[in-house]
């Protein structure tokens, strides 16, 4: 498992150096970087390129606060239909009370074990650096863009809080 994470790190910083197709680093992991708007991508081949890790040129981002999100306030974010109303296209199994739950998303369930920290974050303020064809829009603009924000940045800091719970 060790060695996968190395290979995948190696791949990674690889991928962010050259646009070029790496070759593959063990026969457990291949990969093949691929250039896109917002950054570089590695394209797992052994999966038939349904999975990608995703990585922008600046790197995942850091607390947007530079303080921890607060776990209760960011469940209260994920189901605010003022909010992020998450559950209008995802469901949760642990807010299975809550109804109007949607089946565009994917479930939330279980998100906690397949990103870290910095990869909810990023999925929050650029989804499509991850999901290229999502209808997900971005939940943060920062300070000074033409767009606005969804939420502020505490509020991401809190809902990436509860997601981190979500194993």
């Amino acid at each position: 498992m060790a060695k996968q994470h190395v290979c995948t790190v190696l791949a990674l910083a690889a991928c962010l150096a050259v646009t070029a197709p790496l070759a593959p680093l063990t026969k457990a992991h291949a990969g093949e970087c691929k250039r896109k708007k917002t950054g570089f991508y590695l394209q797992d081949t052994d999966l038939g390129g349904a999975h990608r890790l995703s990585i922008s040129l600046q790197g995942l981002p850091g607390s947007l606060t530079g303080a921890p999100g607060d776990v209760e306030r960011g469940r209260d974010v994920l189901v605010n239909r003022q909010k992020g109303d998450c559950l209008s296209c995802h469901k949760l199994n642990v807010l299975a009370t809550i109804s109007g739950q949607g089946g565009i998303g994917p479930a939330l369930d279980g998100v906690a074990g397949k990103y870290n920290e910095g990869q909810l974050r990023q999925v929050l303020i650029e989804p499509r650096a991850y999901f290229p064809e999502t209808i997900m829009p971005s939940y943060f603009r920062p300070a000074g863009t033409a767009e606005a924000s969804v939420l502020t940045a505490a509020e991401i800091e809190d809902l990436v809080a509860y997601m981190t719970t979500l194993k």
